[in-house]
């Protein structure tokens, strides 16, 4: 039998009732889904102001649990509700996959516990979910919100946009300059700078640092603020 934890979250104190809403739907798909038990449920509210998954009391819980290996699959609604922005869903996924523990989120077909619900509930299913995920897209993109992890360099703020991270703004232009030099490989960037090659072979490629433009689907969705503008005299209109 495998053992599951059900996460939920609201951005609210008095939300009680939707609380109940995300625990029912996620309840009634394990039981479904079949060879499960439910072995905690764990209710969480946001810290105003601060999305770090450490302050939340219920995260800490699910991190006290997965260590002393009291459970075998997080259950969530949506990705939002593990995580208010992606660098905290990467720090939930990395924690738990150490453990092998793999994160089930209602909306999300990145996993293979979720093959296991496309089976059950067969295309249809899974036809919504890619139309709401479009649509969801396309409003970010609207808002001018981040689609996905921030490039390096760059956080989000409470509105969900992408802003520059202060303390990499710096580095990132020395890192530019290294770039232009024909006699610095990325293997000796990543010596000196102790950053992936990956993670330099991502950035020297992106053109956010240079134009601020984010794309999507290979296309230009909106514009922020550069970190080494091609044009350092001019202001891109965002």
């Amino acid at each position: 039998m495998i053992r599951c934890v059900v996460y939920s979250r609201t951005s609210t104190a008095d939300q009680e009732s939707g609380l109940e809403t995300q625990i029912d739907d996620v309840s009634a798909k394990i039981y479904q889904v079949g060879d499960r038990e439910i072995v905690a449920v764990i209710k969480d509210e946001d810290i105003p102001g601060d999305s770090e998954p450490e302050y939340r009391e219920g995260f800490k819980k699910v991190l006290e649990m997965a260590e002393e290996g009291e459970f075998d699959e997080l259950w969530s609604q949506s990705r939002d509700r593990l995580s208010r922005d992606v660098d905290v869903l990467g720090y939930i996924r990395i924690l738990l996959k150490k453990r092998e523990i793999p994160i089930v989120c209602l909306d999300d077909e990145d996993n293979k516990a979720f093959a296991r619900i496309k089976d059950l509930f067969g295309e249809m299913e899974l036809e919504k979910y890619r139309e709401k995920r479009y649509k969801g897209m396309l409003r970010r993109i609207k808002q001018e919100k981040v689609m996905s992890r921030p490039p390096f360099g760059y956080s989000v703020n409470e509105e969900g946009g992408l802003i520059i991270n202060e303390s990499k703004r710096g580095l990132i232009r020395r890192l530019f300059g290294e770039f232009d030099n024909p006699f610095a490989s990325l293997k000796t960037l990543s010596l000196k700078y102790n950053i992936p090659v990956s993670t330099l072979r991502n950035i020297r490629s992106n053109p956010v640092y240079r134009t601020g433009e984010v794309r999507w689907a290979g296309k230009i969705a909106y514009y922020v603020e550069p970190v080494v503008p091609e044009n350092k005299d001019r202001m891109l209109d965002t």
